[in-house]
Order: structure tokens, then sequence, then C-alpha cells
């Protein structure tokens, strides 16, 4: 969910060009189970929502998508290396609506932004939707989520406040996140407070920054919601949550001027609401209390600087 997205930002991630997997040795599928949420509810394709579909999708037969699987459960990569997860469900779902095919492409977190704008792919599956990134990206919100500090079981707290309790400590992020930001926020709080700063620690994946935790190169990792609770709640003798916060919602991201896509998918999304699909998916996969049923356009907020 998960930096500081402005304009300078955006400029840094234009020229991050590396699109290899990055999947989450600790989220591995070996130990990740999907509810049972009975009968399957079928999909089948919409021929109205499928003529909204621009001609050249129609003409190519599927769309593609790159994806960070290091999110459990919104997206991993399992113990037999398929990418899976409540995003890929709910595009492959959409995919077949359309009446198209959803081809998934692994890729590091901070370099999902520039390959969009490059038409590398059409969707980026997905970020955390903020003012910043709307001046590039229009975003299908369809989960909130939040921000979360994971430590080892047996950190000196059980709960912070990050402006005042991480000075001084090492904190890993995955780089182009809104932690980066929020990071530097905590920073600039603790030496105006006449304390040690920060040491942030950069990483490709939560894969890596989670191991600093658990190798005890790193005192804490701020990531998103969904991947801290999950890995606390799989680890508990390992990990802990000692802070949490909601900001802002996920959102599956298209490039401003592939608004007839965006219009075709969105459509498509909300079939999945109609037919009671979305929410079996959003059951299955452990998100009650987190579903965006209406699929608003750009809701997120500003990010903290």
């Amino acid at each position: 969910m998960k930096a500081r997205l402005g304009i300078t930002l955006f400029t840094a991630l234009a020229l991050a060009a590396s699109m290899t997997a990055c999947a989450n040795p600790d989220d591995s599928g070996a130990n990740t189970k999907s509810k049972d949420v009975g009968k399957t509810i079928e999909v089948t394709k919409d021929k109205k929502i499928a003529a909204m579909v621009p001609e050249k999708y129609q003409k190519r037969g599927s769309f593609t998508a790159s994806i960070n699987p290091d999110v459990a459960p919104v997206k991993f990569t399992d113990s037999n290396g398929k990418i899976v997860g409540l995003v890929p469900d709910l595009l492959n779902s959409a995919a077949t609506v359309m009446g198209i095919k959803l081809n998934l492409q692994k890729g590091q977190f901070d370099a999902m932004v520039p390959g969009l704008e490059s038409k590398r792919f059409d969707v980026v599956a997905s970020i955390g939707d903020f003012k910043e990134r709307q001046k590039k990206i229009d975003f299908i919100d369809y989960l909130q989520t939040g921000t979360a500090i994971l430590t080892s079981s047996d950190f000196k707290a059980d709960k912070i406040k990050p402006n005042k309790d991480l000075c001084g400590l090492k904190v890993g992020y995955v780089r182009g996140t809104a932690q980066q930001g929020l990071i530097s926020k905590a920073s600039k709080a603790c030496v105006a407070a006449g304390k040690k700063k920060v040491q942030s620690n950069g990483y490709g994946d939560s894969g890596a920054a989670l191991l600093s935790v658990k190798s005890s190169q790193a005192d804490a990792f701020w990531g998103d919601s969904p991947a801290m609770l999950y890995n606390a709640k799989k680890s508990p003798d390992l990990y802990k949550i000692v802070f949490q916060q909601k900001i802002g919602p996920y959102g599956i991201g298209i490039n401003k001027d592939n608004s007839k896509f965006r219009d075709a998918l969105r459509a498509a999304l909300l079939k999945l609401v109609e037919t009671g699909k979305y929410k079996q998916l959003i059951d299955k996969w452990g998100q009650e209390g987190f579903a965006m049923p209406k699929m608003p356009l750009n809701t997120g907020p500003k990010l903290e600087s």
C-alpha cells in the first residue's frame, strides 16, 4: 500500500527499469489458506461490457497487469510459483466478464508506475491510491487498507508511537511505498525533539524487508497492513504488530489516456459486485470489513509529508 510520491519521486521512478520477480519467502502459499466460501459463483462473459472493451484489446484477446506478489493475502506467490490472492482472482474474473484474458507480469514495486507510463503493460495491480499518484494514473479503488509496523515478537514494546518511539531504530520499508515518506516524517520529528534520527533501510520487496527483521538487521518493518497482519498472525512466535493505521484504498491503476479501457474494467468489476462474486472473493481471502463495492475512482487521500 504500499513513500512520498510527489513529482520528484515520479521522476525517480521513471529511471527504474527492473521488472524482476519479488516473491516473499515468508508468504509461501504452503502456509496460506483461503477460506471455504461454499459453492463457487460462476463468472461468464457479459456481451454489453465486452463491447465496451477497446478494439486493440479485443484483437489481442488479453490485457497485461504488472503485479508485485509480496502482499499476502492480496497478492503473493504460492509454493508452486503461481501468483495468487485477492487481486489476481478479481482481475481474472473481470477479464472473463470482458471476454478477454489476463496476463500477469511480475515486477518490483518501484518499477510499476514507470512501466505503466511507458505502456509496457496496461494495468498496475495494485498500489495505494494517493492524490500524488492520481496526477499520472487513474485508480479503480477496490479495497480499503492501511499501514502497520511489524517487529520481532520480543521487541521491547507492544504498542508504539512512530514519531516518538522509532528514534534511533533501524526501520525497513519497500522502496517507492507510502511508508518511505512516513518514516521520513517520523525521523524529522525525532530530530526536532533532540533525539536520534530513524535509520531507514529501503528494500526491493517486502520479503527482503521482513527477512531483515527476522535476522535482526532491522528493528522494524513499516509496510502495508495486509502483509504485516498476515505475517504476524501466521508467525506470532517471530513477529508482532506494534502500530496500525488506516490511510487509504488499494486501487487498480490505469493510465489516464486509457479511459475507455478503465471504464470497461470498472464495469466488469461492478458486474462481479452485482453477481456476488466480489463478496465471495473478499470472504475467500479474509478481507471482510475492507470491501469497497462501489469501485470508486480516485478516492485516495494526500500522502503525509
